[in-house]
């Protein structure tokens, strides 16, 4: 058995199951190695893809072209940069004496989302019937992916979506057209809608996103809504300095365990406060850790609650 090549002699599927959990570069690159190679990586069952610039777009649009797309992806992964160099415009104080200044108004080159990071996404989800998305953007970008279609996530095959330093409006905070997403983590991201909404979620992380402070009522201010009846298990924190309040939640009668733990600007006002534990009631093992207006902090576990300055 001397130099014999033992990894070869293994089934296409375990093969391709190994260069998933690879950088799709590297898959695409052991197509080199022997003519039983050649082809694994079209069907693999991950895409993992990191990078930034014209080279990069390339190979991203040339891996899902030569894709086998009869081979359902168990996971697409966007890591890191994919950012391209654009004009964004930046404000300058109106007392700054800089001729280039107009209105108000510098262009300075920065770094955006690239475009294609939308067409991607959506030939993974569509085409490529996706079980699990995850999203990471670094955060060095001037400008965080805002996606384009109101319909970006829209799968019958989601199950699992981590996104980074994304920006979701109303229609992207529906969830409703992923009927068969179970976990939803959102981290670094700006929750600007009136609700999340899922009837399927079971696993729900909200980490240090933004979610700015709503409209003022006559009975108070309004934040954004969490409806997710089907919720098992709750994590909510922040780290922001901007002012904002912490979101109401709707009943979750299923819900098992939670984690709210709002230290930061988040603010818990006296109407609001009642509507996050009105949320949680149902919750058998609960961890609650907040800041009221007056620069107070209530801790709450399962056995005991009190207040103490912070």
């Amino acid at each position: 058995m001397r130099g014999a090549d033992l990894i070869g002699t293994l089934p296409d599927e375990v093969l391709q199951h190994v260069l998933s959990f690879l950088p799709s570069r590297d898959a695409v690159h052991s197509s080199l190695l022997s003519r039983r190679w050649r082809d694994l990586w079209r069907s693999a069952p991950a895409v993992r893809v990191s990078g930034k610039g014209h080279d990069f777009r390339l190979f991203v649009d040339s891996l899902l072209l030569h894709r086998n797309d009869a081979s359902q992806l168990r996971s697409f992964e966007i890591d890191d940069y994919a950012a391209t160099t654009s004009l964004l415009d930046v404000y300058e104080d109106e007392d700054d004496d800089d001729e280039d200044d107009e209105d108000g108004y510098l262009q300075l080159p920065g770094m955006e989302i690239d475009p294609s990071v939308d067409r991607w996404i959506a030939h993974a989800l569509s085409t490529c019937r996706a079980a699990s998305l995850t999203a990471r953007f670094d955060d060095e970008i001037a400008v965080p992916w805002r996606p384009r279609s109101p319909d970006a996530f829209a799968s019958q095959h989601l199950t699992t979506m981590h996104l980074e330093l994304v920006e979701l409006t109303d229609d992207l905070l529906d969830f409703s057209p992923c009927p068969a997403l179970l976990s939803l983590t959102v981290s670094g991201c700006r929750l600007n809608g009136d609700a999340l909404v899922s009837p399927s979620l079971e696993r729900l992380s909200i980490i240090h996103c933004d979610i700015p402070i709503g409209r003022y009522t006559d009975g108070g201010t309004t934040t954004m809504r969490i409806s997710t009846p089907s919720l098992r298990h709750l994590e909510i924190s922040d780290s922001y300095d901007e002012e904002q309040t912490a979101p109401s939640l709707d009943s979750m009668p299923r819900l098992t365990t939670a984690s709210i733990r709002l230290t930061g600007a988040t603010k818990l006002y006296p109407g609001n406060g009642c509507m996050v534990l009105h949320g949680l009631s149902e919750a058998t093992t609960l961890e609650l850790l907040a800041s009221t207006p007056d620069g107070m902090v209530c801790q709450l576990n399962p056995f005991k609650f009190h207040f103490h300055h912070h």
